[in-house]
């Protein structure tokens, strides 16, 4: 696949679109499916090198897994079975050749945005500023033991949600380019496809509200969430792997952020208006205000209350970027963040639970989010009492 020979942020594009059968197709989804765990291995001289290189403890083991080969294989990385007495251990190694693709390719996308924003009708778009946060966030994929702190936070913020499982960290067994973890058995990208109706929307409905309770109380983003880092284990859990492209929203965009998507499930577009503008990183001198605050109420109300089967995330998020285009107001571009997760989330949804509400179902979190957002006094993030136009999805 071309894909695959190009490898780093190409690559990791391609996972993505996988995620959405809706946009590319079935038959192309599938092909694209591949590239989330079963991506060509690095040479095992090169494994071998960045292990040897690593110091970690028992080495032999290790090694043992690599010269048997990876169970598993990434943008970035390669993942091993090594056997413990008693344990098995899932050993992820970073493949030196993505730290040149992917710095290479970050250097193209900057050099695009860079071009694409003296185009006159992307004048004011902030799109060097997305492209370096995307970079940043891209680059911070190569960063193993970066990836290893974000496990083990996410592990903590889900240890009492029930129905999803983290592995957990061999923390002697970590070092440069090399990430050790807890190897789970029964992972299968098939898997949520081949479980009965009512433990497959149960196992989806524990996976969505996990990552809204991340996202809206604590603003932890889990940006690449395609099937090969979730997998559905039947009877049991969603197991959450590969915390690589992780974004943490500081604490003002994410007070924000929750605030707009409050709106969304109230219909309240005037809210929502509001907020894009307190965060618009740049306003036209002759942007039509009173256009884009009745637009954006428009876009909100048409798209409240609907369910996954009937509401279009991505044409939503087009139609936002647009109508922020034409109307000359940019909002900030860490929003990028959580809607790309959001993206991931919904093609996971659409796929396996249409029916779900996936915009009341995060209301619980939503309101959690805001009320602590209130408490630490975040400008912007009042706490919303009701529906301002009488949508609520029920």
């Amino acid at each position: 696949m071309a894909l695959e020979r190009l490898g780093g942020a190409f690559l990791k594009g391609g996972q993505f679109l996988g995620t959405r059968r809706d946009l590319v197709g079935p038959v192309l989804a599938t092909a694209l499916g591949r590239l989330q765990d079963d991506v060509r291995a690095m040479p095992v001289a090169d494994a071998l090198a960045v292990v040897g290189a690593a110091r970690v403890e028992h080495a032999g083991a290790v090694r043992a897994a690599v010269l048997a080969g990876p169970v598993a294989g990434g943008s970035i990385a390669c993942v091993y079975r090594a056997e413990l007495p008693g344990r098995a251990v899932a050993v992820k190694v970073r493949k030196p050749a993505a730290v040149r693709q992917v710095t290479a390719d970050t250097r193209v996308i900057r050099a695009a945005a860079r071009l694409a924003a003296r185009v006159p009708a992307c004048r004011g778009v902030p799109l060097t500023d997305i492209a370096d946060q995307l970079c940043r966030c891209v680059l911070d994929q190569l960063d193993l033991d970066r990836e290893r702190r974000n496990l083990e936070r996410f592990g903590e913020l889900v240890r009492d949600a029930g129905g999803i499982t983290v592995p957990g960290v061999v923390a002697g067994m970590c070092g440069p380019g090399v990430l050790a973890m807890d190897f789970l058995d029964g992972l299968d990208r098939s898997g949520c496809a081949a479980l009965p109706e009512a433990e497959r929307t149960a196992a989806v409905e524990a996976l969505v509200r996990g990552m809204y309770d991340a996202l809206f109380r604590h603003g932890f983003v889990h940006v690449d969430l395609h099937q090969g880092n979730a997998y559905f284990r039947r009877g049991r859990d969603v197991v959450v792997v590969d915390f690589g492209f992780v974004h943490q929203l500081g604490a003002l965009a994410r007070a924000r952020f929750t605030g707009f998507f409050a709106g969304m499930i109230d219909g309240d577009g005037a809210g929502c208006a509001d907020t894009l503008l307190a965060t618009a990183r740049s306003v036209a001198d002759d942007a039509d205000l009173a256009g884009f605050r009745r637009d954006v109420a428009d876009l909100v109300v048409r798209n409240c209350g609907r369910a996954v089967e009937d509401f279009s995330l991505p044409l939503f998020a087009a139609s936002l970027f647009d109508l922020q285009r034409r109307h000359g107001v940019h909002a900030d571009p860490e929003f990028t963040f959580p809607l790309l997760g959001l993206l991931a989330l919904d093609g996971l949804v659409r796929e396996h639970h249409p029916g779900m509400d996936f915009q009341l179902e995060a209301a619980p979190f939503v309101m959690a989010g805001l009320l602590e957002a209130a408490d630490d006094g975040r400008p912007g993030a009042g706490v919303r009492t009701g529906p301002a136009s009488g949508c609520s999805g029920g």
